[in-house]
């Protein structure tokens, strides 16, 4: 087998859950109906209709740029806080104050009852560590309580009418890949594209946000230049976490050398099989990849596109949806009117959960990712 081949000898399989409404998409689909924003600035350096990936690329290095593909909700970061709760408002502030928290055993026993020395190193990835813990270790939050960063039903409408415009009449399912050597490994990685995550509005998740990048990875072991197959492992990523396991695992679900991929209905996380998977139980946060609906097969992928060959997406540090910054004025006087009257802050913040992602390669700070530039060692491989 070639190595330029690999990724359709092994094109996953990907099982959605009942309710999904997003699937992968082309990018170069979603620019279509996105318009290019700048911080601050009220009219769009690309108007909606008008941005192709060659208008993308001449502003791919700035951060502080982000597209916006809906026509309904909140544009500024004030409007989005106004809806959320007291709690909600309170634990926002609580991680303004220090946003990185120390990880704990103890903490994490507490947040993941499936906490295990296996699943040790997992737990530290998640997103929302730095905020959930603060409540946990102020004894502040109870399940009833859980702050929810969600957006607007309209939000959700508005993207979801405007990505079935644009797989009409036939939804064109593409996949993102590339490969890397390292550490004696060949990493090949998925990466797939979601015009919106509706995870809190749609299916009592944690979060909402327009533009959502998941990946899944595979880890072929090397005999000097030859690629040994099939893979050794292979690695489920979602909310900035990871599942990895052994290819011959019991767990690991193939079709020939395809492997199935259950995917979390709203986050879009990637699973090894078809269930319900407890995330925090405390906070009665689920994620449903119970495989109950739609089957992209793995000869319906419509295209599949190398990452070398779209510089443009690689090189974008902007974000793949709108970012909402927040003046910290706002969120001040919001605390003042439910009693709480905390003291100065820093003077602005992007808001967590709600902002979109930066893409597969970097991070909300534009650095490179982990599981971009050191997968090994994100999917705690051993070499």
């Amino acid at each position: 087998m070639s190595i330029p081949s690999l990724h359709h000898t092994y094109a996953p399989i990907m099982h959605f859950s009942r309710g999904e409404n997003f699937h992968p998409m082309s990018v170069a689909d979603f620019l279509t109906y996105s318009a290019l924003h700048a911080k601050g600035a009220e009219k769009p350096l690309v108007p909606r209709g008008a941005l192709s990936p060659t208008g993308l690329a001449p502003r791919r290095r700035h951060t502080e740029t982000f597209l916006r593909s809906v026509d309904a909700g909140p544009f500024e970061g004030a409007e989005v806080v106004r809806q959320w709760s007291a709690a909600t408002l309170r634990l926002l502030y609580d991680w303004m104050q220090k946003p990185t928290l120390a990880w704990s055993e103890s903490l994490a026993r507490q947040a993941y009852e499936w906490f295990s020395d296996k699943t040790r190193d997992a737990t530290k990835l998640f997103w929302w560590n730095d905020l959930l813990f603060r409540g946990l270790n102020k004894n502040r939050l109870s399940r009833e309580d859980l702050p929810r960063f969600h957006l607007p039903d309209d939000v959700r409408q508005s993207a979801l009418a405007a990505y079935q415009e644009s797989q009409s009449p036939h939804a064109n399912f593409t996949y993102y890949y590339r490969m890397v050597a390292h550490g004696g490994y060949l990493n090949l990685q998925y990466w797939f594209f979601y015009a919106y995550n509706d995870w809190a509005n749609g299916f009592g998740g944690f979060n909402d946000h327009e533009g959502d990048w998941e990946g899944l990875q595979l880890f072929f072991k090397f005999d000097g230049d030859r690629v040994i197959e099939p893979p050794a492992f292979i690695t489920y990523l979602g909310h900035h976490s990871r599942i990895t396991k052994p290819w011959q695992h019991r767990e690991v679900e193939k079709q020939g050398t395809h492997p199935v991929v259950y995917v979390a209905a709203g986050s879009h996380a990637s699973y090894p099989n078809a269930r319900q998977y407890p995330l925090m139980a405390f906070y009665n946060l689920v994620d449903y990849a119970t495989g109950d609906d739609f089957t992209l097969d793995y000869d319906a992928w419509r295209s599949r596109i190398h990452l070398d060959e779209a510089p443009w997406l690689l090189d974008y540090r902007g974000s793949w949806g709108t970012r909402y910054w927040l003046n910290v004025r706002s969120l001040l006087d919001m605390l003042a009117l439910v009693g709480f009257r905390p003291p100065q802050l820093p003077k602005e913040l992007s808001l967590p959960g709600v902002s979109a992602p930066r893409g597969p390669r970097f991070d909300d700070e534009g650095r490179e990712r982990a599981t971009w530039n050191r997968a090994l060692d994100f999917a705690g491989i051993g070499a």
